[in-house]
Formats: C-alpha cells, sequence, structure tokens
C-alpha cells in the first residue's frame, strides 16, 4: 500500500492535534532561539544484521548570534554489539546553517533538502551514514500542540514518525544496503547556557500495532515531574495520555567509564489510559554521546501489550542530566 507524502496530508489537522506550529515553514533554523535542533533515527534488518542509526545536529545561539553547531552521530548493529560514536562541536566558522531553507553542515555530518527529499549523511572512526529520507503518513504534535513546558523552558517539537528511507551504512568497510523507516524531530527553544537543571528522557516508540509514540519524562531538581506520552495512529488521530514516571521502573544502571554519568539501560512504560505496558532495553548497553553535556542515545529493543495484546518494537532512548542519585 503507497502512503500518501507528508506534504500532502498537512493540508489538513489530524484529529486531536491542535498545532501551534507549522511544519513547513519552521523546518529551517529559527533565529531568536538558544537551540535549533534537527534529529534523525533510524532501524533496518539488511542482510541477517539489526542496524540503527542516528544524527543530531544543533545550532547554538547566544545573544542572537548563532555561535556553532553541535554535532553526534552513532551507528548501533544489535546483532553484533558493534557501536561507533562521534561527537564534536564546531564554531561557526566550520560549520554552516541557513535560515533560508533546511541545510545544516559540520566537517564530519550534514542534514539538508525537503520532507520530501531529506539527505542525511555522517562519518566516524571504520563506518558512516548516507541515506536519503521521503517523509509519508501524518507529523506528530507533541503534547497535541507542539508547544509545551519542560523544566521551565518553552519547548517547540514536532516529530515525523514515517520518512521512506534508503541508501547505505558502512561499517569497518562492509556496505549495508538500507531500505524501510526513519524518524525525524524538529525542536527549538529558549534554553538557559550550562548543565540542564533536572534530567528528561524522550523515547520514539514504534509499535507493532501501527502505533507511534513521542514519550517525553522531566524530573526537576526538587523532584517534581511532567511525564506523558503522544500517541499518533495510522489514520494520524493524536491521543496526549499521562505516563507512570520511568523512575518508578528503570533498572539495570551502566556507569560510563568517561563521564562518570550514570544511566539506566532497562525500562518499564506504563501509560493506564491507552493500557499500555511495555518494557523497552538498550543493547549494547553503551551508548553515551559525550558532547557539552553527558547525554547517551540508545537504541533498544520493545516488548509488551497495549489492551492485552502482545506488541514488539524499537525505539531510541535519549536521557540528559543527572541519574545519580
Amino acid at each position: 500500500m503507497t502512503i500518501p507524502l507528508l506534504t500532502k496530508n498537512l493540508t489538513t489537522t489530524p484529529a486531536g492535534a491542535f498545532p501551534a506550529l507549522d511544519v513547513m515553514a519552521d523546518l529551517a533554523h529559527k533565529r531568536g532561539y538558544t537551540i535549533n535542533s534537527w534529529f534523525a533515527i533510524g532501524h533496518f534488518e539488511s542482510e541477517g544484521h539489526t542496524l540503527n542509526y542516528l544524527v543530531h545536529l544543533f545550532a547554538l545561539s547566544i545573544g542572537g548570534i548563532t555561535v556553532g553547531v553541535d554535532s553526534a552521530a552513532s551507528i548501533t548493529n544489535e546483532t553484533t554489539g558493534w557501536y561507533g560514536v562521534r561527537h564534536g562541536f564546531h564554531p561557526i566558522f566550520r560549520a554552516s546553517v541557513r535560515s533560508d531553507r533546511l541545510q545544516v553542515k559540520t566537517p564530519h555530518s550534514s542534514l539538508s533538502g525537503t520532507l520530501d527529499e531529506l539527505h542525511v549523511r555522517a562519518q566516524m572512526k571504520g563506518a558512516s551514514i548516507d541515506v536519503t529520507l521521503r517523509a509519508v503518513g501524518h507529523p506528530l504534535y507533541n503534547k497535541g500542540t507542539g508547544r509545551f513546558d519542560m523544566l521551565g523552558m518553552d519547548v517547540f517539537q514536532y516529530s515525523i514518525p514515517t520518512l521512506e528511507t534508503s541508501g547505505r551504512i558502512i561499517i569497518d568497510g562492509r556496505e549495508f544496503p538500507v531500505s524501510g523507516m526513519s524518524w525525524f524531530d524538529r525542536q527549538w527553544q529558549k534554553q538557559p547556557l550550562g548543565p540542564p537543571q533536572g534530567r528528561w528522557t524522550w523515547m520514539d516508540l514504534n509499535l507493532s500495532n501501527g502505533w507511534k509514540l513521542s514519550l517525553w519524562d522531566a524530573a526537576a531538581p526538587n523532584g517534581n515531574s511532567d511525564a506523558w506520552v503522544t500517541l499518533v495512529d495510522e489514520s494520524g488521530k493524536h491521543v496526549v495520555a499521562d505516563l507512570a514516571p520511568l523512575i518508578d521502573g528503570a533498572c539495570d544502571y551502566w556507569l560510563s567509564p568517561q563521564s562518570n554519568a550514570r544511566f539506566p539501560t532497562r525500562w518499564r512504560v506504563s501509560v493506564a489510559a491507552l493500557d499500555m505496558q511495555l518494557e523497552v532495553i538498550a543493547r549494547p548497553r553503551e551508548q553515551e554521546v559525550k558532547g557539552l553535556d553527558a547525554r547517551y542515545e540508545g537504541a533498544s529493543s520493545v516488548s509488551g501489550t497495549v489492551r492485552g495484546e502482545k506488541v514488539s518494537g524499537y525505539c531510541y532512548v535519549e536521557m540528559v542530566g543527572d541519574w545519580q542519585a
């Protein structure tokens, strides 16, 4: 079955969504925000291997002036346990960001094009990513509007859960042709400089029943938490539901020998309103991105039940902040 292009579906607003942003107009860099972020991830089966890729670029601005681009790229081979990652902060004279169209580049990664033809490339030691994405289906407006408060930050975020993907991933000289689906996130916000005040976890839950969910769990230093999921089904309908705080079911903690940061690598995801109980497991455990702040970006498997029926799936888990306590 041919899935309609996302750009065609944008002519109507999905049921349950009340957008506070414009998917097309807000794709390129937006001036006046400290952080502009573009994030692409994919999950594929290729030649008997289960592969995942991540490319995350964000432009940092101070006083309205873009000073640089932070980039992270990783590849995870769940079959062999191979993991490669490259991170770097690039001053603006070594990177480029466009505000008239989507184009973000660093010396070893780039993300450019349109939603009908989005190019994602990255290089790291012994590996590379070169894929082209085509947005189909429906957008996901986080929290139903695409705008929400998180730890005192005014955050704008939309997701595109289904992008038809083709291209290649190279690991240690071996080329893996890839085809399937990627997930794309666009976010911008006015975030205070310095270490995060509190911690947050994000997941893109791709389930075998056709559900796509964006999960947020934010915990302030005083212990207050805000946790929810935004569900979009195959018709584009949105449902926002409360999530049991992840700390209640997080376990299998891993201590990074590089940053001394502590991260869980197994989680229980419980959403009563959706009658959904999931277990998420990162494989391998060692998937840290050592950036401006300690950050975990882990390819993970998903299993559990929705309304009494078994489901499986996959996701990435992003964690930022202090999990030591």
